[in-house]
């Protein structure tokens, strides 16, 4: 990128990121916009708490980053178990839970729940409806079992359902093909060779203060401690919430992404394989989805803006996260926030198109 170019953009991301605090439509933002080998421009504004005191955001805060989970956790371990031959894509559901082998939930498969079209429901709030029962020996059974006799919404890739349920399935899938839990799974294969020692589920109690502030609960501020109920309610680790990073997290991840599976000398995914994330894999012509990422669908337009052409890809995150790679001009960009601290009120839509939409104009005014 141009360096008169750059440094308008770098203006214009700042002056829009700044205005955002300032008229308290997120207490932080940090953002970071870099290519396979450049970070070009990061920096943090705000408030990573703002009650009961404020404790100011940096570079190296950490957010929770919502349903990046999907595909910076779960989508990630699926491409790798695919690239090992572990599963396929076309593996049916039933094969790995009895209970989705009958009826019409047997045609449920791996791809169905990857790109959100098995019809499976979208949420149910296990936190609430667990209410009483909290010292309940087996969670992750009482949640698999509610699910698997969930009425189906619609035939298996008939439909575009953005479900969590099918997240938290994918994480039972992942345990019982690996043997190990998701978090761990992740960890080894890519946060470690990664070097990201900030991004992970469960950070430990010693590096709370440096997270992101959500919402209350229990009426104590949620600071280090997952904002997602069914994430939390399955002790922190789930296949649709749960994961947190810094900023450097996210971004590396983009760039060993860009970099077709290598970051820094060390390969973590096939380069065939990469394409999983980047190409549609969904049987629903309504939309375009990857392996856990999003493509083109009705959550796209906060994700890439106006601007930035279909063929881009990344995800959204309920918090306030979301991250963008451009494969046409080799870009990324990475937005964190916890605009739902204190509380669930702010609508962070404009935002986001808004910031999009300036870095995609200067990217493409080149």
């Amino acid at each position: 990128m141009k360096a008169r170019i750059l440094t308008r953009l770098i203006g214009r991301v700042d002056a829009i990121c700044r205005r955002s605090v300032v008229e308290g439509v997120t207490p932080s933002i940090a953002v970071c916009i870099g290519d396979a080998d450049r970070i070009l421009h990061q920096r943090v504004f705000g408030w990573r708490r703002l009650v009961p005191t404020r404790q100011e955001a940096r570079l190296t805060t950490i957010y929770d980053l919502a349903s990046l989970t999907k595909p910076l956790a779960t989508g990630l371990v699926f491409c790798w178990m695919i690239e090992k031959e572990v599963c396929d894509l076309e593996a049916p559901l039933g094969q790995f839970m009895p209970p989705f082998s009958r009826g019409r939930r047997k045609a449920i498969t791996l791809r169905h729940l990857l790109t959100h079209t098995s019809g499976l429901p979208p949420f149910k709030n296990y936190l609430e409806r667990s209410e009483g029962r909290q010292n309940m020996s087996d969670k992750w059974g009482y949640v698999l079992q509610d699910i698997a006799s969930a009425p189906l919404e619609a035939l298996p890739g008939q439909r575009f359902i953005y479900s969590d349920l099918g997240y938290i399935l994918l994480a039972h899938v992942i345990w019982q093909l690996t043997g190990q839990r998701l978090d761990r799974v992740a960890r080894r294969l890519f946060y470690e060779p990664l070097e990201l020692k900030d991004t992970r589920f469960l950070p430990p109690k010693k590096d709370w203060r440096r997270c992101a502030a959500t919402t209350f609960r229990n009426g104590v501020v949620l600071q280090g401690q997952v904002h997602d109920p069914n994430a939390f309610f399955l002790g922190g680790v789930a296949g649709h919430a749960g994961l947190f990073s810094d900023l450097l997290g996210v971004s590396r991840i983009c760039q060993m992404i860009l970099r077709r599976g290598e970051w820094n000398g060390v390969r973590v995914l096939d380069p065939e394989v990469v394409r999983l994330l980047e190409s549609d894999q969904s049987p629903c012509p309504a939309v375009k989805r990857g392996v856990g990422t999003d493509l083109d669908s009705p959550y796209s337009l906060q994700m890439r803006g106006r601007r930035f052409p279909v063929g881009t890809f990344g995800h959204t995150g309920y918090t306030g996260t979301s991250f963008l790679i451009d494969p046409f001009s080799g870009t990324f960009v990475v937005v964190l926030t916890n605009r739902i601290h204190p509380d669930d009120s702010r609508n962070i839509a404009s935002l986001r198109i808004e910031l999009m939409d300036a870095i995609a104009d200067h990217i493409y005014s080149r």
